[in-house]
């Protein structure tokens, strides 16, 4: 399968590495190139062509995939209206699973969504669609994870704690076993939420506690 990025440097290439990975290791895909709104076509991200701009998908061959990595901090209510309004069928959104990653029999990954390397899904757990789980974060058994929802690097969701739509968890913050986060909340790194977490709000420390 040929793949193109939406997206550029940073987010864009830790997808990229993934499609290399996975490619070395036998799978069937092939990072064709990206679509990027700030950089000339013909420029190179990583090595890899500017095939135009993001809204000019529609352009490329019908048998190329499609994966977002345009990921903003602080900006995730945006970043799922951007995905959305693309329009992009979702049999043509492509899921990137990082070689390494241990993902369980009876877990399931949204279409759309990137899990990175040593990452873990226990069993029963759930990843909706366009979501971004970092290097060695841990999806706790029958954890429940929203669409457009972004897991850091070694962050932990205990069993049974879920979050809604667009939830950004930063680095190493971890989310207590049957709690929950609401819409558009954020867990700042390394803090601990052991309650739930209202929609649209900020926590931090611990015991996080609310700042915005």
């Amino acid at each position: 399968m040929k793949v193109v990025i939406l997206g550029g440097q940073g987010d864009g290439l830790v997808a990229a590495q993934i499609i290399e990975d996975m490619s070395s290791q036998g799978q069937d895909i092939e990072l064709v190139g990206f679509l990027n709104d700030h950089e000339a076509m013909g420029s190179l991200i990583g090595g890899y062509p500017v095939l135009g701009k993001t809204s000019e998908w529609h352009n490329l061959p019908e048998e190329w995939g499609y994966h977002f990595s345009l990921l903003s901090v602080g900006k995730m209510r945006e970043r799922a209206l951007l995905i959305k309004s693309f329009n992009i069928p979702i049999d043509r959104v492509v899921s990137l699973i990082h070689p390494t990653a241990l993902i369980s029999r009876t877990a399931s990954v949204g279409k759309g969504t990137l899990v990175a390397a040593y990452a873990v899904m226990q069993p029963g757990s759930q990843l909706g669609l366009c979501c971004s789980v970092r290097a060695g974060a841990n999806i706790g058994h029958d954890v429940s994870v929203g669409d457009f929802v972004y897991v850091g690097p070694n962050a932990t969701l205990c069993g049974y704690s879920g979050v809604a739509e667009g939830v950004f968890l930063a680095p190493n913050s971890v989310l207590r076993d049957r709690t929950k986060m609401g819409e558009y909340s954020v867990l700042a790194a390394a803090s601990v939420a052991y309650k739930d977490v209202p929609e649209n709000s900020t926590w931090i420390g611990n015991p996080a506690r609310r700042i915005a």
